[in-house]
């Protein structure tokens, strides 16, 4: 066969890769699964020259062990049985559209191009794979050796099959559809031995599992949406609104938190509650990008503080509200007199509703004013709000200007404030 890799199961072999690994097949075992062994049982470390001698290099683990990795990333049986329809669906698309070549090949003329085999029903090819990966019968067995010759063939046209199969169904949906036909000790592994000693480059020295793991969790946040942490349910819901209006063209590539069923706190105490579920995403290893945004008021500066000084991981940034140049000069109210006066309110009271729109905050002609509240001394300013019935008002009046939007209206209103956030949001790791 030359020098190739390829997947263990049981007693056969199947997806062959030549001179090289498959890199998706190593991302399915750890560098614990690793297995260097001389077969003439003589010492040699790997690295070292080991001329004719015959090794066993690779990662072996039990087919249940497998089965339960494959499930954590969502590759289940009943999935990789799917894909498994939907490919032998297009298989057979293939193959019938080659049958002019091949009665051309039939009448003996010269192709240049590799024709697809004749398409199996997939539940006569997980019954041969059963038969290929457990114990073969023995030579002796046989009376003659055209006999058993014909045995060991028909698990080498299911090996076949299984390489065709590997152009139309996820490699992973592949593995899975052979280690489910594996009892569940069975060992299964990549087999990398065709790989070392004479004329093969691959250092035996080095980790292949771990690395190749790594590359894989690396590149997936490049494809999954980047996720945006907020406050909590209606700061998630608003967002998600106003992006459809003023970015619509990143519906499906940024995805905020759905806490819809949650009981998240509310007002300041839902900012505590976003950094310890930041600090949850950190522990965890969240692979995807994402991103938490808090409001800018003291609350949000107080609740971000520690976290804002500690190293965080390249997929993490912790954000809040941008500052606005309407919140510079805000109408605010400080306790206990009743007197407005102009105030930058900015990292003070600029909670969400601050943001979607002058329009929105202005109530009977004049902008609803923030009533300045508690001190807090972690930041040194104190907190500051709209009234809860200005801000009932406010919220009602941005779910209108939605609808509005969203049914063609969309030059109307001031959308200045969720843009800046939405912008924010697609900025924080440039």
């Amino acid at each position: 066969m030359g020098h190739h890799s390829y997947l263990v199961v049981g007693e056969y072999q199947f997806l062959y890769t030549r001179d090289h690994y498959d890199e998706e097949l190593a991302a399915l075992f750890n560098e614990s699964d690793r297995t260097f062994v001389v077969t003439d049982g003589s010492d040699v470390a790997p690295g070292d020259e080991w001329d004719e001698r015959e090794i066993a290099f690779g990662y072996y683990t039990t087919a249940n062990a497998l089965r339960q990795r494959l499930n954590v990333q969502g590759f289940t049986s009943r999935r990789a049985l799917a894909d498994l329809a939907e490919g032998v669906g297009q298989w057979r698309k293939i193959y019938d559209s080659q049958s002019e070549l091949r009665e051309r090949e039939a009448r003996g003329e010269n192709l240049y191009q590799t024709l697809a085999r004749p398409p199996r029903e997939p539940a006569e090819l997980l019954a041969a794979v059963g038969e290929a990966i457990r114990p073969h019968r023995s030579e002796e067995s046989f009376a003659t050796f055209q006999e058993y010759f014909q045995y060991e063939d028909e698990f080498a046209e299911t090996v076949s099959d299984v390489q065709e199969l590997r152009w139309v169904v996820e490699e992973r949906s592949l593995v899975r559809l052979l280690i489910d036909q594996a009892p569940g000790h069975m060992r299964v592994g990549l087999d990398l031995s065709g790989l070392t000693g004479c004329c093969v480059s691959l250092d035996t020295t080095q980790p292949i599992a771990g690395p190749t793991r790594e590359r894989q969790l690396a590149a997936l946040p490049d494809n999954a949406p980047l996720i945006v942490l907020t406050e909590g349910s209606t700061d998630s819901r608003l967002l998600t609104e106003a992006m459809h209006v003023t970015h619509p063209h990143l519906a499906g590539f940024v995805r905020f938190i759905d806490y819809t069923g949650t009981k998240a706190p509310k007002a300041r105490g839902s900012a505590g509650m976003l950094a310890t579920m930041v600090n949850a995403f950190i522990a965890a290893g969240v692979a995807n990008r994402f991103v938490a945004i808090a409001d800018n008021d003291a609350g949000g500066h107080e609740a971000f503080a520690n976290l804002k000084r500690q190293k965080l991981p390249v997929g993490c940034q912790v954000r809040h509200y941008p500052d606005l140049p309407l919140l510079a000069q805000y109408p605010t109210i400080e306790p206990p007199s009743l007197t407005v006066s102009l105030t930058n309110v900015n990292g003070v009271a600029g909670s969400l509703e601050m943001y979607l729109g002058e329009d929105v905050l202005t109530i009977d002609g004049t902008l609803a004013p923030v009533h300045q509240g508690t001190f807090i001394p972690a930041v040194q300013r104190h907190q500051g709000a709209l009234s809860k019935s200005h801000k009932a008002l406010v919220l009602k009046a941005f779910e209108k200007k939605v609808k509005a939007a969203r049914s063609g209206q969309r030059s109307t209103g001031d959308w200045r404030g969720v843009h800046a956030i939405i912008e924010d949001i697609v900025h924080a790791f440039d």
